[in-house]
């Protein structure tokens, strides 16, 4: 590893770097390396990480989900030498994303997703509508939607404004997502989620050998590529014009997805015109891959104990990054300064993650000190107007709502009675006055005390 001094002036410069996690923990949980020399520029110590379970928080906060244990680990980005903090789970942890915008945390555990604020800790909701366990997680850029794929075959789409309404909580009561996808025959492996918010692409990886292409806000198949491996990992490059597929034999597939002619289904071992290509160079299963932001380089990850950088052109591999034991998470980041220089600590603490559910009832029993709290977006908060910042991502968390409940009754044809709809504007009002009222009371004398 570099010496500090050197990691400074390296920080102005350094742009994307490789973070990557095994299975053993035998050097560290996590590894920050240098894409030019591929030397290390920072690593998190502690035990071996779970796949799909590594995650940055608000630029503030590293998250791994423990290998074979109910935990997850916490470090500040500044601090690598050991785990600061250790979230006790009701369950070993299968997959875990965090929301764009740092408030959220969702895990998967068994076949239950717990989601938790993370201003407050509290487990906000426990989502049960697979029937077997998590594998992957995924939100959309816009943080209006996560995706989840599960060992059942199911795909599902949840939007996060009804997940964390009012009454999504209740006893008894298990929120429904806005689509169940069962376009797969077997268990999903992989999801990837583009750009658009609601209106982007997603897409699947499946152990039946296929990855299927869909529009987020519908539901619908746009397309079905077929291989003759099982997929393990899939990707896209930023522009989503071509998508990657990491298989159980090691090697991981480019498809272009604009070929000609277009066809809603593809087979990859019938495609010899160039529309699909084969990176070669791992000896077992694919587990992770991730593309750089100017998509000219991918990363992948490995049972075979190694990631490798691949030039996306060339289709040639141009550095490999040694482990001592399976690759379990593998992307690419814009690391912040701070985490290269090691200086300096988190803006906001992070509190314990709860293990019972949270409702509206318990704020008679809070404990003291903590009543009218102010939510704050871990490494995203500024001071200053804060309550229009609040009253925005309500009206657009509220807007893009309306825009789909909309479009699904259109779609499917229900018929919704005047009384109804009236019942559900005098509802949303009245949420909306609610929240006006908490600004107007705590922000706003906040902010005059200050």
């Amino acid at each position: 590893m570099y010496p500090s001094s050197r990691l400074s002036k390296m920080a102005a410069h350094v742009l994307e770097a490789a973070l990557t996690s095994d299975t053993s923990g035998q050097l560290w949980s996590s590894c920050l390396w240098d894409l030019q020399s591929g030397t290390t520029l920072a690593t998190y110590k502690g035990d071996g990480s779970a796949p799909r379970g590594l995650c940055l928080l608000g630029n503030q906060y590293l998250l791994s989900a423990a290998n074979n244990k109910p935990l997850i680990h916490v470090w500040a980005l500044q601090r690598r030498d050991h785990v600061q903090q250790r979230m006790v789970c009701g369950g070993r942890v299968s997959a875990m994303a965090v929301s764009p915008d740092g408030t959220l945390v969702v895990a998967g555990i068994a076949e239950k997703i717990n989601i938790w604020q993370v201003c407050t800790g509290n487990l906000l909701a426990v989502l049960t509508r697979h029937y077997q366990g998590v594998t992957c997680l995924s939100f959309t850029d816009d943080g209006s939607h996560f995706l989840s794929g599960g060992e059942d075959n199911l795909v599902l789409v949840w939007p996060v404004h009804s997940v964390l309404s009012g009454g999504s909580t209740a006893v008894g009561h298990s929120p429904e997502p806005r689509h169940t996808l069962s376009h797969h025959s077997l268990p999903v492996t992989d999801l990837y989620c583009g750009c658009g918010g609601l209106q982007a692409r997603a897409v699947s990886a499946s152990l039946d050998q296929t990855c299927k292409l869909f529009e987020v806000s519908s539901g619908q198949l746009l397309l079905s590529v077929s291989f003759d491996i099982s997929i393990t990992s899939v990707t896209m490059d930023t522009a989503e014009t071509h998508l990657f597929a990491g298989g159980t034999n090691g090697n991981i597939h480019q498809v272009n997805l604009h070929a000609q002619p277009v066809h809603r289904e593809r087979h990859f071992e019938d495609s010899k015109d160039g529309h699909a290509q084969v990176f070669k160079g791992h000896s077992k299963q694919v587990t992770c891959l991730s593309v750089s932001m100017d998509s000219s380089q991918l990363l992948s990850g490995s049972h075979d104990h190694t990631a490798r950088l691949w030039d996306i052109p060339s289709m040639q591999c141009i550095r490999t990054f040694s482990h001592k034991g399976a690759v379990t998470n593998a992307m690419l980041i814009l690391p912040p300064s701070h985490m290269l220089e090691g200086r300096g600590k988190p803006s906001a603490p992070l509190p314990q993650f709860k293990r019972h559910l949270y409702t509206q009832g318990q704020g008679e029993d809070i404990e003291e000190g903590t009543r009218n709290t102010v939510d704050v977006r871990i490494g995203q908060y500024q001071k200053g107007h804060v309550s229009d910042r609040v009253q925005q991502d309500y009206t657009e968390q509220k807007r893009i709502h309306d825009y789909t409940e909309q479009k699904d009754i259109q779609e499917k044809g229900d018929h919704v009675s005047k009384q109804d709809l009236e019942f559900e504007v005098k509802r949303l009002k009245h949420i909306n006055q609610e929240l006006y009222q908490y600004a107007a009371q705590n922000i706003f004398n906040t902010n005059g005390k200050s």
